[in-house]
């Protein structure tokens, strides 16, 4: 397994620029990380909204009020998982950066505030679902 933190062949460690900072070597592999991890996290909350919507919508499951009940649990799960993927991420981006460089970019944020937006928009359709 190649050791992607090694020096390149000319003597140059892998670096690359993220939210406002430079990283280099095992820190450049830890952010990558981090972000997949991330991502990770806003798939299970994207899986949890549809699958709320599928309950409240596609399901014969009565009464209505378990449905939603049901539909409901499954939204604030979904807004959750999305809270604890951002505080997880914003934690280990902290602790990859050191206390020196704590510039955080804004596409973590901005992706956590569209999901929240999303879950909204989920809870409207489940509450005017016929």
């Amino acid at each position: 397994m190649p050791d992607h933190d090694a020096p390149s062949p000319e003597g140059e460690v892998p670096s690359a620029s993220f939210g406002g900072g430079e990283i280099e070597g095992p820190g450049l592999r830890n952010t990558l990380a981090n972000e997949r991890t991330l991502l990770a996290w806003f798939r299970t909350a994207l899986a949890l909204l549809a699958a709320s919507f599928a309950v409240v919508r596609f399901t014969d499951i009565t009464p209505r009020a378990l449905r939603l009940a049901m539909g409901s649990y499954l939204i604030v799960l979904a807004i959750g998982v999305i809270a604890a993927g951002y505080a997880q991420w914003r934690g280990r981006q902290a602790r990859i950066r050191g206390p020196a460089t704590l510039d955080h970019g804004l596409g973590a944020l901005s992706l956590t505030v569209a999901l929240f937006l999303l879950a909204g928009f989920v809870v409207a359709a489940v509450v005017v679902a016929p």
